[in-house]
């Protein structure tokens, strides 16, 4: 069995950019891999070359609920002129696999298939079934991915109690004197808007009737400067006390503590408690000399569980007669409970490879592939365990230029791995 370094630099090496790929090629190597281990994975395309692979592993309990084990295989464009390597070059270098996908998500596939890899040669057999799946699609929403396997074929998920992908199981960097992980038990909902304003088309050198930018304009910062109210979960509120060491409830001081005291996560931890409004795009015109007759923006909004009748009401409440506001897609918040069984079965799996750490719960500021867990009545938890070094900026690797993972946190999350599925 490869070791997850190099499974890892392996997966990145296959160019699975979505949209302008496909995920067929990394899905057979995967497939070949859990071949090798003595399993029967099934392959499972709901459009050719957008390719998932599933594969069960009988434990020892039949009498325990089943884990599903998913991680995503595509991953998001990358500029290779802006990297300093190559994106799909999965190139070892000053301590870290590089490329795309090194932290969203080729990690944790690696490490989930090193773990159970490691545990089979060794006649190691789980406790409970596992389910490992690896999807396509995940990166415009998963309709081709975990989408299509709940529509089409639930059955090969019977039995899961619970399913654990991304985003969680890291360290935040606190001064303490033992590890602070935080794993995620919610994801926040999305709701895209298209936001138009209609005007009159005219001559660019002439006194304009009703040119729509201005107007645009005014709207657009209306709607991302307009102040959103703390909508603080009990999950956040746990992990802001974790954070200070002692019992935080203050919306205020829990905001604070969130934002000032996690270091790089604080921008993520931030909008783990509010709503936030995003204008992401902008479109107009099509000559200077012409005064458009039309303007957009397009908006990403991401709610609370608990909180999506308020977004509606946000981006529709004040608009003028030319404006014309659309919902373009929507994704449903999940959460799922911080006191579960599964929950400390996390917490005792990092316990075991980092004595006396602590662990939190948290809300995911994005979405994932556990949207369509849940429909399935599984409890839902980001967890792809890592440790890492003081100056690693986790969040500014998702999406960004130069993605990279250290080898030791990859090392790190084998053993976690190796421990919860003896679980």
């Amino acid at each position: 069995m490869p070791d997850v370094v190099e499974i890892c630099s392996d997966l990145i090496r296959f160019d699975t950019t979505n949209p302008g790929g496909t995920e067929r090629k990394a899905a057979e190597y995967v497939a070949a891999l859990l071949s090798g281990m003595g399993l029967e994975p099934r392959v499972v395309e709901a459009e050719p070359g957008r390719t998932n692979v599933v594969a069960r592993v009988a434990g020892t309990d039949p009498d325990v609920s089943a884990l599903l084990i998913q991680g995503h295989l595509d991953t998001v464009p990358a500029d290779a002129a802006a990297w300093s390597r190559h994106p799909l070059s999965g190139d070892v270098a000053d301590g870290c696999v590089w490329g795309r996908g090194a932290v969203d998500m080729k990690n944790a596939v690696a490490m989930t298939l090193a773990a159970v890899g490691g545990a089979l040669a060794e006649g190691r057999r789980p406790r409970r079934d596992l389910v490992l799946a690896f999807l396509a699609d995940e990166e415009t929403g998963g309709k081709l991915g975990a989408g299509h396997l709940v529509a089409e074929h639930a059955d090969l998920f019977e039995g899961c109690g619970a399913a654990i992908g991304e985003v969680g199981g890291f360290n935040v960097p606190v001064s303490a004197a033992a590890p602070l992980f935080a794993v995620s038990v919610a994801d926040k909902g999305l709701r895209w808007y298209e936001v138009v304003e209609r005007g009159v088309a005219g001559h660019g050198s002439m006194l304009p009737d009703d040119n729509p930018i201005p107007r645009l304009a005014e709207t657009t910062l209306r709607l991302v400067s307009s102040p959103q109210p703390y909508t603080i979960t009990e999950p956040m509120r746990v992990l802001a006390s974790r954070v200070a060491g002692r019992p935080v409830t203050d919306p205020d001081d829990v905001a604070d503590v969130l934002a000032t005291r996690t270091g790089p996560f604080g921008r993520m931890f931030a909008a783990g408690i509010r709503t936030t409004v995003n204008v992401t795009r902008v479109g107009a015109g099509y000559k200077e000399n012409v005064i458009p007759g039309e303007a957009w923006a397009r908006f990403d909004c991401r709610f609370v569980p608990g909180h999506e009748d308020g977004v509606d009401e946000h981006l529709t409440s004040g608009a003028g007669d030319g404006t014309e506001v659309s919902l373009l897609r929507r994704s449903p918040s999940v959460l799922s409970d911080h006191e579960s069984e599964w929950f400390g079965l996390l917490t005792e799996a990092l316990r075991d490879v980092s004595p006396g750490c602590e662990v939190a719960p948290f809300v995911f500021s994005g979405g994932t592939d556990n949207k369509w867990f849940r429909t399935l009545g599984m409890e839902t938890y980001g967890f792809t365990p890592m440790l890492f070094p003081p100056d690693y900026d986790y969040p500014a690797m998702f999406h960004g230029v130069d993605e990279r993972v250290p080898v030791d946190s990859l090392r790190f999350g084998v053993r976690v791995m190796e421990r919860l599925i003896s679980l």
